[in-house]
């Protein structure tokens, strides 16, 4: 496998980075998979635009420009020969930090003039859309107060809670569920770890209000086009673990499979529906068959 770094083709084994680097220190990177089919970036432009969008709001807008971010993907797809892959675009603050404060801010703070690190790499993918269960966790999601578009970037903390948090409630000899449900403050529903739940009742798709929280992936605004697109009935509002358990039908949006149906949350049998497989075959149709 051959990854991106820096403008430069390497070897992955070799594809690392400084350990000063602001992304491994401090995790002051954002990052976005995207989904390639058949040799493709899947809804391209919804991907590149939430982690331009991400940088900015941590104030480290990239050197490259979506053309250039697209020429990498495309050189690390060809590099390693992929027709079916997940690509994760990465970019870091670079290294060093502001040397005009006291010494032990310095490193904290972010330098005026920064060199920003790019890598993309790549997976071979077998996209996975069987059915998958939920379980809400009593981790919390980064409050968007303390993290801009907490999704986006290396600070990830909430969901590496939640994972661990479900293989510590998983009874002996069994699997944890696949996915938690993460919640806000006020209990309500922002989403799973790696994906966002929708769900449908009451004649309608409905998903979460985030507010000021980001998204989880950029397959839900896909989705949620798609919706509008057949004249779909879409509500957003608070929802609750209970709302979602009490759907009639429930599934997620997620880069590699784009539309995934939910079997259980919280124990709870939901399964999918006719809308569930109406957006599902209308994403392949859009974007190609997983």
């Amino acid at each position: 496998m051959q990854f991106h770094v820096d403008g430069e083709l390497v070897d992955a084994a070799a594809a690392t980075l400084p350990v000063d680097d602001r992304g491994v220190t401090f995790g002051d990177a954002v990052t976005e998979p995207v989904r390639v089919a058949s040799g493709t970036p899947v809804a391209w432009r919804a991907h590149v635009d939430r982690l331009l969008d991400a940088c900015d709001a941590l104030g480290a807008t990239p050197t490259v420009d979506p053309a250039d971010l697209r020429a990498r993907v495309d050189e690390t797809i060809a590099a390693n020969d992929l027709d079916d892959a997940l690509v994760r675009m990465t970019v870091t603050r670079g290294r060093g930090g502001d040397t005009s404060v006291l010494p032990d801010a310095a490193r904290l703070r972010p330098p005026a003039e920064f060199d920003p690190t790019v890598v993309v790499t790549a997976d071979p993918l077998s996209p996975n859309r069987d059915p998958i269960r939920l379980q809400t966790v009593r981790t919390r999601a980064i409050p968007p107060t303390a993290v801009p578009a907490a999704a986006a970037t290396h600070n990830r903390l909430d969901a590496v809670r939640a994972g661990a948090e479900l293989r510590r409630a998983a009874p002996p000899d069994a699997d944890p569920a696949d996915e938690a449900l993460v919640l806000d403050d006020a209990g309500h529903v922002v989403g799973g770890t790696a994906s966002d739940p929708i769900f449908v009742a009451d004649d309608a798709i409905r998903l979460p209000a985030l507010g000021d929280h980001a998204p989880r992936t950029a397959t839900r605004a896909v989705v949620l086009d798609i919706a509008r697109s057949e004249d779909l009935p879409v509500a957003e509002g608070a929802y609750t673990p209970a709302d979602v358990r009490a759907a009639d039908e429930a599934f997620v949006a997620e880069p590699s499979a784009g539309v995934r149906p939910v079997a259980r949350i919280d124990g709870i049998e939901v399964g999918d529906g006719p809308v569930t497989r109406l957006l599902a075959g209308l994403f392949d149709e859009r974007y190609g068959s997983v």
